[in-house]
């Protein structure tokens, strides 16, 4: 998640999307999905069996839980937009990774470590507040157009100018509020004069948001109505990255192809095919019989799931800390989630202590800050909260709250973890008075609610794609952040922190206000803390190359089979 709009979602979206979710159009069937990955093996002759597998040895074939919204660079929302975006798009830089000491074939990025991509290097003037990238030459779109210093300022205005969040996050991130202060200085050479040094520039410029698109050809696509085609880019992407977009059927799969002009060496994987397979169930079955390489997305597999294929023949499971967050949303326009003791009870009254082992398996860490424990300046020293029921109960009475009261809590269906972790808070809160009714609702409608003020109380994940600290404030906890502060929290002092502080390069300063904010978030208990997730993917044992970002979706091109 990354700015104010990025959860937003239209009435006649979420109408759609719950209809199909309902009435099953438009998905696969799970009898006619395990046909497709058995029983079609099982009826063919060994010869032909064997002929498909030599085939099959460039694709990799992948199951997951999402869909695509809009494949716009500027706009997308969901996470099979990001994923597919960030293989068919190219961008200015990287975040760059490195090996992961005793997990081979995997590998993992480290703060202030960027590469160069469509840029082959770059410079600082000004004091840092301009950055001059040197755009690599010889590159071509797929349409055979050149990548030059033009299409960088064009994909860029875009993104300022354009309907998507882009135009959000730009000017607040970037400090840059106009196309003037993104430069064309020669053919290949292209730069960003911000307002002034900025410690976020090169993460925000690392996100897959700002991948670089063929002008001439978006132009073609352009009306008085849609001037930057927005609509035409929704299922239309003209980048140059690794992969190019060769099917996309909604609610069945997307299939990738590798891009035969990329400015690299050819991909080993010659085609990605990425399964939509709603049920979990279906995604271990598979999985276990091998019928697909890797599961990914969120949830993708649950813990509990996770820890079932340990040791299972023919499969590993690879796990990192990530900096997703679980956290309990309180909605503050709805009492009695607008007082603060409360809001106390519930962090006192969530029983964490059974929850890590019998929800994470030991895959995820318990949250004691708003901030991750992988992002910098993260403080657990203000958090008070434990499990302590009475502490709860007397709180409550002080609330004026003594015989409880009844609350609705909504949770995703198909969100495992989150389903079982609310039936362990439902038991312990009935015991301080506190009647839970637990409301399951489809992505689509829980968006859609979350976002309207619908909710009392719910169950909420957010991932900051970059990791920064005020960053990752900002959007959960800044009044004006009104898409993604789900909670509906506002304060004039954490505002003001945060206003003064986002773009401080004396980093004594920045890291200081971001610890007194997270001590203020603490003590009136905006979040009830759940925990950190582990970014956690199953897959085949010949299967290496996988690498992990900050942004947590994968890139296929570094994928490749190891007898």
């Amino acid at each position: 998640m990354i700015g104010e709009d990025s959860l937003e979602i239209t009435r006649e979206e979420g109408d759609a999307m719950n209809k199909r979710e309902k009435d099953g159009k438009g998905f696969i069937s799970r009898r006619n999905f395990l046909k497709w990955t058995g029983g079609m093996a099982l009826a063919l002759p060994f010869a032909h069996v064997r002929r498909a597998h030599a085939a099959e040895e460039k694709t990799v074939t992948v199951a997951w839980d999402t869909e695509i919204d809009t494949l716009d660079p500027a706009s997308f929302k969901t996470i099979g937009a990001y994923n597919v975006v960030a293989n068919i798009y190219d961008t200015p830089i990287y975040w760059g990774v490195s090996p992961i000491p005793g997990k081979e074939g995997f590998f993992l990025s480290k703060p202030g470590d960027f590469v160069p991509r469509l840029a082959e290097s770059w410079t600082r003037e000004k004091d840092g507040g301009t950055i001059v990238f040197k755009v690599r030459k010889g590159v071509k779109f797929p349409t055979g157009n050149p990548v030059t210093a033009h299409a960088f300022k064009y994909s860029f205005d875009r993104g300022l100018l354009s309907p998507g969040y882009m135009r959000l996050i730009i000017p607040t991130l970037l400090m840059v509020d106009s196309p003037d202060q993104f430069e064309v200085r020669d053919d290949y050479t292209f730069a960003i004069k911000m307002k002034k040094p900025n410690p976020m520039d090169m993460d925000i410029i690392a996100l897959s948001n700002n991948a670089i698109l063929d002008p001439a050809e978006v132009k073609k696509h352009a009306t008085s109505d849609d001037p930057w085609a927005a609509n035409w880019l929704k299922r239309n992407p003209i980048g140059g990255g690794p992969y190019t977009l060769a099917k996309n059927i909604p609610g069945v799969e997307v299939v990738l192809e590798a891009n035969k002009g990329y400015w690299q060496k050819p991909p080993y994987f010659e085609r990605i095919v990425l399964k939509f397979v709603p049920s979990e169930a279906d995604r271990v079955m598979l999985i276990k019989r091998k019928a697909v390489d890797m599961v990914v997305g969120r949830p993708g597999l649950s813990p509990k799931n996770v820890k079932s294929l340990e040791g299972e023949p023919g499969l590993k499971i690879f796990s990192v800390p990530d900096t997703t967050c679980h956290f309990v949303s309180m909605n503050q326009k709805r009492p009695p989630y607008d007082n603060i003791k409360v809001r106390q009870a519930i962090n006192y009254a969530i029983p964490m202590e059974a929850i890590m082992p019998n929800v994470l398996f030991g895959y995820g860490r318990l949250m004691k800050s708003p901030v991750p424990d992988l992002t910098p300046t993260y403080d657990l020293t203000a958090n008070k909260y434990k499990f302590d029921l009475e502490k709860a109960k007397a709180l409550l009475k002080e609330a004026g709250y003594e015989k409880g009261f009844t609350t609705n809590m909504a949770i995703r269906l198909g969100w495992i973890p989150h389903e079982h972790a609310a039936i362990w808070m439902q038991r312990e809160f009935e015991k301080i008075g506190i009647k839970v009714n637990i409301v399951k609702e489809t992505d689509a409608t829980f968006r859609q609610s979350m976002t309207q003020g619908l909710h009392e109380i719910s169950i909420e994940s957010w991932q900051s794609w970059v990791n920064d600290p005020l960053y990752h404030i900002q959007w959960n906890f800044h009044s004006k952040a009104k898409a993604t502060n789900v909670n509906f929290y506002s304060n004039p002092e954490v505002d003001k922190l945060l206003e003064e502080n986002m773009h401080e390069t004396n980093l004594d300063k920045r890291n200081a206000a971001s610890r007194e904010l997270q001590k203020i978030i603490i003590e009136e208990a905006v979040w009830g803390f759940l925990w950190y997730d582990n970014w956690t993917r199953v897959m085949k044992t010949d299967l290496y190359g996988l690498e992990k970002r900050w942004d947590t979706f994968e890139r296929y091109y570094s994928l490749f089979r190891k007898a």
